[in-house]
């Protein structure tokens, strides 16, 4: 009886072979070449970033690990992105996936990786420890002709390789906002303007200018059957403003004969609000399903994010030992005149003043939920005495959004 066994790809047969089973598992959805560019552009990513399950010498699973570099405040935390996963049919519901996940975890752990990062099908993932944690596939939608009609002297043009440095600048601005963010490099604007692939689909992209000036940028999709635009990024800078690139956006899809708008953007993002402020509706956006790997080694990361939130509140100065049980093992905190001085992992303490379900902690760290909330969710989750408002104050609840890093 032939077993199951892991392996990645060394030849260009077993790269096809991967590739093959991208075409059984997504058919016309074209994963296919999504997993092509990672392999043939993708600055960051070699051999070890692409996994196989083997059944004989057939190939009938496989996944991508995207490396990304998030930021939570300025807190640099390194992502593997869990992408393109599937299995052949034939072969699901016979513990394919377990291989797959269980070699994913044991390769971010070994090379340093803080969280794990998914955006993938409702539930499933689940068993493997993830939590939906950062807000993902926000829609804005709004018909054209309800878009601002007038003259604003800005020109439009294509975007080329000449303008990232500036759209970069636009973007990390823009991102401010956000506590959970992504770091794009110049290698990556450079792969998407190369591949003309954002997220892995196609796009289009315009630079808006005025008075020899960069007023912003957008990435675009046009639906000619559906008449629509979808907006997959876009940035402005301070030489123009929402109401201003609406009026551009306007013109021009009325001149290919457009009807509606439709953006992805965060529904906390400025242009997202002017739409809204004009009637726009709005959809219950989906979530990134995220794991961290190790407790005591991200909150030690994050520690200057920590100590700045004490610093601006009523705890200024603070000193606390803290402990924070997280059921199986806890984690105690030693904090010194404001100053988080050591984190370590203990067993078998019985102080449970602070109890946090670990998986759930995942919403609270990453500003998805506060903790009143996830108190009235899970029993499992909840701090007791007079612990709350230092909680509130270390782990405030923040909007986050993740622009692609491929």
């Amino acid at each position: 009886m032939m077993e199951y066994t892991f392996s990645k790809p060394e030849t260009d047969e077993d790269y096809e072979a991967l590739y093959q089973v991208m075409d059984a598992v997504f058919g016309d959805e074209d994963v296919r070449g999504i997993t092509r560019r990672f392999v043939e552009h993708h600055p960051g990513m070699n051999k070890e970033h692409f996994f196989v399950v083997k059944h004989g010498d057939k190939a009938v699973a496989g996944l991508v690990l995207v490396p990304q570099e998030w930021k939570l405040g300025e807190a640099e935390l390194k992502v593997a992105e869990m992408g393109c996963v599937g299995t052949d049919p034939e072969h699901r519901r016979k513990g394919v996936q377990w291989i797959l996940n269980n070699e994913f975890d044991k390769y971010a752990k070994e090379n340093g990786f803080d969280l794990c990062a998914l955006a993938g099908i409702p539930y499933f993932y689940r068993q493997f420890g993830y939590q939906y944690a950062v807000e993902l596939d926000y829609s804005t939608e709004l018909k054209v002709e309800d878009l601002p009609n007038m003259d604003t002297g800005i020109k439009v043009e294509r975007f080329e390789e000449t303008h990232i440095d500036v759209a970069d600048e636009i973007l990390t601005k823009t991102q401010e906002r956000y506590l959970v963010r992504s770091v794009r490099t110049k290698d990556i604007w450079g792969m998407q303007q190369t591949t003309g692939t954002y997220g892995g689909e196609p796009y289009e992209a315009d630079v808006f200018t005025r008075g020899g000036g960069i007023a912003g940028y957008y990435r675009y999709v046009v639906d000619d059957e559906k008449k629509t635009i979808n907006i997959k990024e876009l940035g402005i800078s301070e030489n123009a403003s929402a109401e201003e690139i609406a009026a551009v956006i306007r013109k021009l899809a009325s001149e290919k004969g457009l009807a509606e708008l439709k953006t992805g953007l965060s529904h906390m993002d400025e242009f997202s609000k002017y739409l809204i402020s004009r009637g726009a509706k709005t959809n219950r956006p989906y979530a990134w399903q995220v794991k961290i790997i190790d407790l005591p080694g991200f909150l030690s990361k994050i520690i200057p994010v920590l100590e700045q939130r004490i610093e601006n509140s009523e705890y200024t100065g603070l000193s606390k030992d803290i402990t924070i049980n997280f059921w199986k093992y806890a984690v105690k905190m030693k904090i010194e005149e404001g100053k988080i001085t050591s984190i370590e992992k203990a067993f078998g303490e019985k102080d449970r003043t602070i109890g946090f379900n670990p998986y759930v902690f995942t919403k609270l760290a990453l500003g998805y939920k506060s903790r009143m909330e996830l108190e009235k969710m899970y029993p499992d989750f909840r701090v007791q005495g007079d612990s709350g408002g230092l909680i509130d104050v270390m782990f405030p609840k923040q909007p986050s959004y993740i622009h692609y890093s491929y």
